[in-house]
């Protein structure tokens, strides 16, 4: 692929945003102007693509081009990993990193005479990163995500409103007007939240295949506790009410959540939470906490995944002997909507902060993520005795 159509696929991106923003907020005239946009951009993009896979000779026999060069992502890798170790790019390779980054809408680069200083993670590397998240507790797969490209923006979200019935008419008679859907918009802020991860010379030294991984899981691990801990400051912001036995949570998911809402709920609780659960018994001494059936080393709850917390994550509150633990039951995803901008940066040194006196290099990760409450009315905070 030529830069020239990266450069233009990276227009597109923009203009199909800006078409998708016209027709969220109802602009028509702006829509119509951006999808005409969009339109030229495909023409484009798809004449230039024919263009790249051969040229036709004066006979209508096509002529191959000339061998492409390397595949960008693998040679990215290769100078991704030679910038984590510090060595000095040369000319040539910042300019992999540059094409890189605007294949991948990233922007520019700036470097050091010691290596880049504002790399990217490949894309492979990421989708192992999220792989990694999603064997752990990631409470990310409960909520709404919607990965952004801007610092900045709003999302027009439809609200669960109470419908009416369609009016009944008399034949030949007026037809009255639809209640329309109700949106509310959701405004993000992304925030930069960064960290300082020290590499032993004996791991530099090592395979490239062995550094990655650890630098992957790292990462993971480091995202996964921030998307963790910004989806519960968000649920923490509900007003909480106390819950004293297993028919106060079954009145909460039958009574207090929507009918459609609480059959699409989870029961969120820390260490001290579920393990009150998993001692609940029926009149029959079995235990309420089951297993789920449909995926393995989960328990359910009147039907519903129980997710446990760790309490270093979600304490409980302790007063004396009396111990009371945080749930939340609902449907997170109509809850809250996380935002990540889904791209890390990474930087090395070996002089900054403590590398120098300890001999490591120090890789510093940024990412930018941000978490809003979308519908209030979807999850119920509840505090429940658990000992005491």
């Amino acid at each position: 692929m030529t830069r020239e159509i990266r450069d233009l696929m990276a227009r597109l991106a923009e203009a199909e945003e800006a078409a998708r923003a016209a027709i969220q907020t109802g602009d028509d005239k702006a829509a119509e102007e951006a999808m005409t946009k969009v339109r030229s951009l495909r023409a484009r993009i798809k004449a230039l693509q024919e263009l790249e896979e051969g040229a036709l000779d004066l006979g209508g026999q096509r002529v191959d081009e000339p061998e492409t060069p390397k595949d960008l992502g693998s040679e990215y890798k290769r100078v991704f990993v030679k910038a984590i170790r510090n060595r000095g790019l040369t000319a040539s390779e910042l300019a992999v990193v540059r094409e890189y980054r605007a294949a991948m809408h990233e922007g520019g680069v700036t470097s050091d005479p010691d290596g880049d200083s504002s790399l990217i993670v490949p894309q492979d590397i990421q989708t192992r990163i999220n792989e990694i998240m999603r064997s752990r507790v990631a409470l990310s797969q409960y909520v709404r995500v919607e990965r952004v490209n801007t610092l900045s923006g709003s999302r027009v979200l439809e609200r669960d409103e109470d419908m009416t019935p369609l009016a009944a008419v008399d034949e030949y008679g007026e037809i009255p007007e639809l209640d329309n859907p109700k949106f509310t918009p959701v405004n993000y802020q992304l925030r930069k939240r960064a960290g300082i991860l020290p590499i032993t010379n004996e791991l530099l030294n090592d395979t490239d295949q062995n550094l990655l991984d650890y630098v992957a899981d790292w990462i993971a691990r480091k995202v996964l506790v921030t998307h963790n801990t910004l989806i519960l400051d968000v649920l923490r912001g509900l007003t909480p009410e106390t819950l004293a036995s297993a028919d106060d949570l079954k009145k909460v998911l039958n009574v207090s959540l929507d009918p459609d809402v609480s059959l699409n709920a989870v029961i969120l609780t820390n260490q001290d939470g579920y393990h009150w659960l998993d001692t609940l018994k029926d009149n029959d001494g079995r235990y309420l906490l089951q297993p789920d059936v449909t995926q393995p080393g989960r328990r359910v709850l009147f039907g519903r995944p129980v997710v446990p917390v760790p309490n270093r994550y979600l304490p409980s509150t302790v007063d004396g002997d009396t111990v009371t633990a945080p749930f939340f039951i609902g449907a997170l995803n109509q809850f809250e909507v996380l935002f990540p901008r889904g791209v890390y940066e990474l930087a090395s040194t070996r002089e900054g902060g403590q590398a120098w006196r300890r001999d490591t290099t120090e890789l510093r990760v940024i990412s930018r993520d941000d978490c809003r409450q979308w519908d209030a009315a979807a999850a119920v905070y509840g505090l429940v005795t658990v000992s005491g």
